[in-house]
């Protein structure tokens, strides 16, 4: 048998399994429990978080033969005794749940050929015929428009569930339509889990610090952190380690960040330099790290400003709640304010920059200099306290005279 890749060996097959959308899974269960299903769903949220699984998943449970009837225990594709519509649906190939691209068929003669003149025939073989257009936000406006009556008032035996990343993008006349459920990013500790139970049931030997390097790297996708995954197997070999996630994924390790950010404690421009030549000769990406930066800063804010109690604001950090303390002890809260604007700035220009280098050794040198800025506060207190000793000086001496 042919590899598969991770995203796909391990797609959830129950409710239970999609991680990090508990809500919309409960929902769902409930709706189908009580015989409360809707005709039109939209699911919207960033990829890679369990929109299309979650349809899948509701398509089976319409039509899942083992049951009677709705069932929330549709069956598991790896089970020798699952029926052929979940089989069928679970591979994307059943004849009564058709699987729309919009992206690829956003005309109006594309939604009647594949939609609109087959509302009328009754599923071949299934309870439901379920139509599940993924990008939907990329219809024209007038298959929009062809929609709209499908959508409403469609057969009794029909029901669309539809997809998107550009919730903003979709006519407010078919969300209005629609049960609409947003589909949340997945934290990082909640994709970390899942990383290793996929590691320990593949028998693949990685240490926990690299399972959340790549978990990190997933930015709340899990389709994005499991390709990375992929990725870093492939590289390793052997045994992963977090210095092998950075060097497949191309991205900085947390020790990288800790020397910028010690560099600007010791205002130690000349690390910062030699930092920034070693990323180049190694062939990183400057804009990525800018941004791994500006994370780890706004942390570092968080952690000042809520301290330690603060674990879940800070899931996606490179550094433990512990370490973030230590590393933002140097500074105030005015003090990563303002090395969070001035990066915000210096991420902002490496996007068209002709020499990226430079923009980001400057960018970083600043974070250095304004490290040595007092703030406001101090001067005024200083200054008040000057004329205040220069005030009884002056009336010590008009008193002698």
């Amino acid at each position: 048998m042919s590899y598969q890749v991770i995203a796909r060996k391990w797609r959830p097959q129950s409710f239970d399994e999609v991680t990090g959308q508990e809500v919309v899974t409960h929902s769902l269960r409930n709706a189908i429990e009580h015989d409360r299903l809707h005709h039109a769903y939209l699911f919207s949220g960033a990829r890679g978080v369990g929109k299309t699984t979650t349809a899948r998943l509701l398509a089976k449970a319409l039509n899942c033969h083992r049951s009677d009837s709705k069932t929330t225990t549709p069956c598991r594709i790896d089970d020798e005794n699952a029926c052929p519509s979940c089989v069928e649906i679970a591979e994307s190939r059943s004849l009564d749940v058709l699987e729309i691209d919009a992206a690829s068929h956003t005309g109006i003669d594309n939604v009647r050929d594949a939609i609109i003149d087959g509302l009328s025939i009754n599923p071949a073989r299934d309870r439901y015929k379920v139509f599940i257009i993924d990008e939907v936000h990329q219809l024209s406006k007038q298959a929009f428009n062809a929609l709209l009556k499908s959508i409403e008032e469609p057969p009794p035996n029909v029901v669309f569930i539809m997809a998107t990343t550009e919730l903003h993008k979709v006519p407010i006349t078919i969300t209005s339509r629609c049960q609409e459920f947003q589909f949340r990013t997945i934290a990082n500790s909640k994709i970390f889990d899942r990383l290793k139970l996929i590691a320990d049931k593949d028998k693949i030997d990685a240490s926990d610090e690299a399972l959340r390097e790549i978990a990190r790297s997933g930015m709340g996708s899990m389709r994005d952190a499991q390709s990375n995954f992929d990725q870093v197997i492939s590289f390793s070999g052997g045994r992963i380690e977090a210095a092998d996630v950075a060097k497949a994924l191309g991205s900085v390790g947390a020790d990288v960040l800790e020397k910028v950010i010690v560099a600007v404690t010791n205002s130690d421009a000349k690390t910062i330099l030699e930092t920034v030549d070693d990323l180049v000769s190694r062939g990183h990406d400057l804009r990525n790290f800018a941004s791994d930066l500006l994370g780890l800063f706004r942390d570092l804010m968080v952690q000042k400003v809520a301290g330690n109690s603060t674990e879940r604001l800070v899931d996606s950090a490179a550094f433990s709640s512990e370490k973030l303390g230590e590393l933002a002890a140097p500074f105030s809260e005015s003090d990563l304010l303002r090395f969070f604007h001035s990066l915000c700035e210096t991420e902002s220009n490496l996007r068209d920059a002709a020499q990226p280098r430079y923009v980001l050794e400057v960018g970083l040198v600043k974070l250095v200099e304004m490290k040595k800025l007092a703030p406001i506060e101090d001067i005024l207190r200083k200054l008040g306290s000057a004329g205040s000793h220069a005030a009884a000086a002056a009336a010590g001496e008009k008193k002698k005279l």
